[in-house]
């Protein structure tokens, strides 16, 4: 069936796997690297201080995987340029160490490298990507692969430091975590992506 294209020419974005555009496998970015990496460094800030300022008792963890993913992957979608999910993580880990105040063998070190590691893994698995189905499906699952780092690191320092490192939400084990955080992981990256497709729709229309 013939594709439909609007008044002014321009077809409109698709979603399907054979059509969506991964990053860097398209044309590149219009914006001086300066520029970009501020604006990236930027998200990963904005990610960090909602973090810091919105804390609510809802006792399910992970629950702030939903802005943050949606910033992480929409700032990975938009840039063309390698590295974007590591700078937006990078970003984020220096707001977490202004707040923490320093380094130490505690929880907040360990959701700076969480922030960091997060964005490395977000870039491997979807810059330039050949995955062959709908990024609907594999955006949303890659954001839930990404925030169960999280638990992971925590567990990780608690398993080599020592008893007084308690993360509350590791109390009662981690496979809750992990479930909580892969759905609000999925969650985000899919609001993210969302983001992304009205955008980027927009400036077309």
């Amino acid at each position: 069936m013939q594709q439909q294209i609007s008044a002014d020419g321009v077809r409109p974005p698709k979603t399907s796997s054979n059509s969506f555009e991964w990053p860097g496998n398209g044309k590149a970015s219009n914006l001086a690297l300066p520029l970009e990496l501020l604006i990236l460094l930027g998200a990963g800030i904005l990610a960090a201080g909602l973090h810091q300022s919105f804390r609510l008792p809802l006792r399910l963890p992970g629950y702030h995987g939903i802005e943050w993913l949606a910033i992480l992957t929409l700032a990975r979608l938009i840039s063309t340029r390698p590295g974007a999910g590591m700078v937006t993580g990078l970003g984020a880990a220096t707001a977490a160490l202004v707040y923490a105040g320093g380094f130490g063998f505690d929880g907040k070190s360990a959701q700076m490298l969480t922030y960091i590691l997060q964005g490395c893994i977000l870039d491997a698995l979807i810059f330039k990507s050949r995955i062959t189905f709908s990024a609907f499906i594999w955006v949303p699952l890659v954001g839930a692969v990404v925030h169960m780092i999280s638990p992971l690191v925590k567990n990780t320092f608690v398993s080599l430091g020592s008893s007084a490192l308690n993360f509350g939400s590791l109390l009662n084990g981690i496979s809750y975590p992990l479930m909580t955080h892969a759905l609000f992981g999925a969650t985000g990256s899919a609001l993210g992506l969302l983001i992304y497709l009205g955008t980027r729709k927009k400036q077309q229309s």
